[in-house]
């Protein structure tokens, strides 16, 4: 996603982009959050850009590391922990990728990130998405769903932080919905928010211009 999302902007920032959807070795998101810091330039600031588990990542990052960190990009993604039914669903996703694989798990499972619209005009998307996807490991697949169920809640320090954060929503977002951080945000003068009409939880593919432009303007604004 990114690499697609990426070419040709963000010309005048050096980009990192640490692959850890094959990790195995991370129980929970701060074990990712603290490896993938490690990995990044030691010296200067950093804005964070996650998308939906990328954005779990983020938010511990900035918790754990809040001297590095200038801003946060949050893409279709929350501070809010699972409820009790979305680890159920968790557990039962881990299960499923367990018995049957990672390709089959894909295939069934890209389509539903993006707006139906947008998937009956863009099936070759669809296919290439699926095609690239299916290499991503099993063990890796399992670790990061059953990190995700047992992540904590972070509306309190998204509530509290001085860190800039922004966060870009997708209006038709079955997985985020779009309510639920604008009542987060409610008050909080140091974060913004943007929702992408007709889109649900791809803005980088769905309206890539549109998100672009959103971010461009907080990175500008955070660096003035």
């Amino acid at each position: 996603m990114w690499d697609d999302f990426i070419s040709g902007r963000f010309s005048d920032e050096v980009i990192h982009i640490p692959n850890y959807a094959d990790w195995a070795d991370c129980p929970t998101i701060p074990a990712y959050a603290q490896k993938i810091e490690k990995a990044l330039p030691q010296n200067g600031t950093i804005v964070l850009m996650g998308h939906s588990m990328g954005g779990y990542i983020a938010l511990e990052m900035a918790k754990l590391f809040p001297e590095r960190i200038q801003g946060v990009v949050m893409l279709h993604s929350t501070p809010l922990a699972d409820s009790t039914e979305k680890q159920a669903q968790r557990d039962k996703t881990a299960a499923f990728i367990q018995e049957h694989g990672s390709e089959t798990f894909i295939r069934s499972f890209v389509t539903n990130l993006f707006a139906p619209e947008f998937v009956v005009a863009h099936r070759h998307l669809m296919e290439k998405l699926a095609d690239c996807y299916v290499s991503i490991s099993q063990a890796g697949l399992i670790a990061a769903t059953l990190a995700m169920k047992v992540r904590a809640d972070l509306v309190g320090f998204v509530q509290s932080t001085n860190i800039p954060m922004l966060f870009v929503l997708g209006e038709q977002d079955p997985l985020i919905p779009t309510d639920s951080i604008v009542e987060v945000l409610k008050g909080k003068a140091q974060h913004k928010y943007v929702i992408l009409s007709a889109v649900a939880h791809q803005g980088c593919y769905e309206a890539p211009e549109e998100t672009y432009a959103a971010i461009n303007q907080f990175i500008n604004e955070i660096h003035a």
